[in-house]
């Protein structure tokens, strides 16, 4: 272990629950479903139309199963999405539901990353005001008044004609854009809403290479039901669980040469110290964390680690992060109850 990387151990052991992974494993199913997805809005460079309907993909599992590290992953290296037939990776755009509000919060995103000289233009077209006019509302009704006579007069919408529009007049798509939205079950809208009607243009295919990524809990697909995103295919659906065995391994010995620390000789502890994890990202993490800090208390000679006083501290972190989780569940019962007056989930 050198010294850059004790100090990107050290770093990581800073690190809270919501931080994505340093190292990557699995998911190839996914990931390749995404890719398919772009593929299928793509109709290649210079097409009149481009879109696809019903080409919405979920993400959904409980905390910790990695739904955040794959959005992560396809942000960080988009180059995974890769398809001969499109012959250039999509542009992702990698957004949390936090940070959106409004229809624009997602076209000033996609503007920043088509075109970023010019996103400033695109957002002074869409909040355009002459004459004294100050532009007000969001969405597909968006409206300027004159302050000085009280008459309204339409303004540019915010929306996706508009959206298409400003890139065509700006050299156009050359490549498919995956539109990815962590923590998506927070996006609980009627149909109505403004967001929804956005994101049901783009689920029922507006003429534009965007393919729709929505990443949550178990309810982020009732969440999209509740938006009228309707005929999601059950293949474009996918449940987050544990990983193989295998890829267990895999993330635990790609970690330890990530960070410099040569187990060479300690293989055979270090699977007793996943096996009880059984395949859980959130575990491994905290298997991680634990071997680490011993790592760096021994000066990583792993000769001198007291292995059993490991497992105890990942077994520690494990009861905690499961006591944590029955908190949870106990809060979904309560969303279920009758009293409670909904059918669905709100976490």
């Amino acid at each position: 272990m050198n010294s850059d990387q004790k100090r990107e151990l050290e770093s990581f052991l800073e690190l809270t629950e919501g931080d994505p992974p340093l190292v990557f494993v699995g998911r190839a199913e996914v990931l390749n479903d995404i890719a398919l997805a772009a593929k299928r809005v793509w109709k290649g460079t210079g097409a009149d139309q481009h879109g696809a309907a019903k080409t919405t993909r979920i993400i959904q599992g409980a905390p910790g199963a990695g739904k955040s590290s794959i959005i992560n992953e396809i942000a960080q290296h988009p180059e995974r999405l890769y398809t001969e037939s499109i012959g250039k990776e999509p542009l992702v755009v990698a957004l949390k539901s936090g940070e959106i509000e409004k229809p624009i919060d997602i076209l000033k995103s996609l503007a920043e990353k088509i075109n970023p000289p010019k996103a400033q233009e695109f957002m002074a077209q869409i909040s355009k005001n002459t004459g004294g006019e100050a532009g007000f509302g969001f969405g597909l009704f968006r409206f300027a008044r004159k302050q000085e006579t009280g008459i309204e007069h339409p303004a540019p919408d915010a929306n996706w004609g508009t959206f298409g529009a400003w890139v065509e007049q700006h050299g156009g798509f050359d490549r498919p854009i995956v539109l990815a939205i962590d923590e998506a079950q927070r996006l609980y809208y009627d149909r109505q809403h403004p967001l929804a009607k956005l994101f049901q243009s783009l689920h029922d295919g507006c003429g534009l290479p965007i393919a729709l990524v929505l990443a949550g809990l178990s309810d982020t697909e009732y969440s999209a039901d509740q938006m009228d995103l309707t005929r999601i295919p059950p293949e474009q659906k996918h449940n987050i669980g544990c990983f193989p065995e295998h890829e267990a391994k895999e993330f635990m010995a790609r970690s330890c040469t990530h960070f410099g620390i040569d187990v060479t000789g300690f293989e055979q502890e270090i699977e007793r110290l996943v096996e009880p994890c059984d395949g859980w990202p959130r575990h491994l993490h905290i298997a991680l964390k634990a071997f680490g800090r011993e790592a760096l208390r021994t000066g990583d000679d792993l000769s001198q680690a007291e292995w059993e006083r490991i497992g105890i501290e990942i077994k520690t972190g494990r009861d905690g992060y499961n006591d944590n989780q029955y908190s949870a569940e106990m809060q979904i019962s309560i969303n279920l109850s009758p009293s409670n007056g909904r059918t669905g989930l709100l976490l």
